[in-house]
């Protein structure tokens, strides 16, 4: 097992990443002169490996739509009702990945394969620079069991110490075991809101909140 963030090819070539969690120097990889065509891979930034190729890329993209139907299909909402399709898991993955605000991890498997997956939502207000959200913690049925849930949530953690965030928050459905894990984790919840989300079927469940504080700032 093992556990990297995840970044993507920018447009025109190379790799494009942040150097740090406030969107701060931007780092490509890529054969001056040659726009299109990454060249060698440059070392990372911040920790952050960088892929150079498209097929790279593709292959990713298809590993986590695989991951997010394979989770819905197994009761997970994650704001879907009913599982999508490969062709709008991988679009929604596309979207997901091109925002600036959100930082990506993956799990892998022997093979390579992206089997897990979890990011972090950033905010730039100005009032909200300390503090981010976890979302989408997602491993596919098949790989649960091998411990990549706490090690995607303990490198987000380390993350985001290491960027100066002072507060994470995330949100689950209620009475699920992500619940449960959370709380085995060091998370304090805050509270349920009822009615929160719809699943399959089209019934409402609760979502509880949960943060964690990492120290101050």
């Amino acid at each position: 097992m093992r556990i990297e963030p995840l970044t993507f090819p920018a447009p025109g070539g190379g790799a494009l990443v942040s150097s740090n969690a406030r969107g701060g120097t931007a780092v490509r990889s890529g054969r001056p002169g040659a726009p299109g065509r990454p060249g060698p891979a440059a070392a990372p930034a911040a920790g952050l490996s960088l892929l150079d190729s498209l097929a790279a890329r593709t292959a990713d993209l298809s590993c986590l739509a695989d991951v997010l139907i394979d989770c819905v299909q197994g009761g997970a909402s994650v704001g879907w009702v009913k599982a999508p399709t490969k062709e709008q898991a991988t679009a929604w993955w596309s979207a997901f990945l091109a925002d600036p605000d959100h930082r990506t991890w993956v799990g892998r498997d022997d093979s390579g394969r992206i089997v897990a997956t979890a990011s972090l939502a950033l905010t730039s207000k100005a009032n909200g620079t300390h503090r981010a959200e976890v979302v989408k913690l997602l491993v596919h049925r098949q790989a649960r069991g091998n411990k990549f849930a706490p090690g995607l949530m303990a490198t987000i953690e380390r993350f985001a110490k290491a960027e100066r965030l002072s507060l994470l928050t995330l949100d689950t459905e209620t009475g699920s075991l992500a619940e449960s894990l959370y709380r085995r984790w060091g998370w304090s919840e805050v509270g349920a809101v009822p009615g929160f989300a719809k699943v399959a079927g089209g019934a409402l469940v609760s979502t509880t909140i949960f943060y964690k504080q990492l120290g101050a700032r």
